[in-house]
């Protein structure tokens, strides 16, 4: 995956990941489970990585997607 990451902030700005929370929020625009694994793989700061993972595994997996 060569393409970086962009977090876009409330005012439109796009900006690189910072917290975890963004990496999740941008990671999860991403269309497929492989490209978000290579981005937490090559993207997200080591010191971050666990952590994100965790996160979007958790929105991933909430119920509230499940409801139709």
């Amino acid at each position: 995956m060569s393409r970086e990451i962009k977090y876009t902030t409330p005012d439109g700005r796009e900006i690189t990941p910072i917290w975890a929370r963004q990496w999740v929020a941008a990671l999860m625009k991403l269309p497929t489970q492989e490209d978000r694994k290579a981005a937490i793989r090559d993207q997200v700061p080591e010191h971050l990585r666990e952590l994100v993972r965790t996160m979007g595994r958790n929105a991933w997996e909430h119920p509230s997607r499940s409801k139709q």
